[in-house]
């Protein structure tokens, strides 16, 4: 260091949107990642809204939103840092895919509730490949 002086970089926001497209183009996933931090506390939070639309060329309409906070003690933050950082995996997209699609109709069918599916949309960061 010059002068013999420290210096620091410290993250205490961060907001991140990521977006998965199914195949057929009717379904878009949207995750917005947020990180903050309060009295050196950081918490990290997902607002999942789901889209559909008729055809592949038709406005997009929300069918879905939900927002919950990471339980960091169930998920570990270095899974939620690394998918803020580089995007989703391929075994995430494959879980949001599959798994949190099944979920997500049953939510808006009225068939399961509110903290079943924030435990999935939680559970994307469970599925990041480690390493990934």
């Amino acid at each position: 260091m010059a002068n013999g002086a420290q210096t620091k970089k410290v993250l205490v926001g961060l907001s991140v949107k990521l977006e998965v497209l199914t195949k057929d183009k009717l379904r878009k996933f949207v995750f917005g990642v947020k990180k903050t931090q309060e009295n050196d506390v950081d918490t990290w939070s997902v607002d999942f809204e789901l889209f559909d639309r008729a055809s592949a060329t038709a406005a997009f309409v929300q069918a879905l939103m939900l927002t919950t906070d990471i339980n960091l003690k169930a998920v570990p933050v270095e899974s939620v840092q690394a998918t803020a950082d580089k995007g989703l995996s391929k075994s995430q997209i494959e879980y949001v895919l599959t798994t949190l699609a099944a979920d997500a109709a049953k939510f808006k069918a009225n068939t399961i509730k509110d903290l079943r599916m924030k435990r999935t949309v939680s559970g994307l960061f469970l599925a990041r490949d480690a390493g990934a």
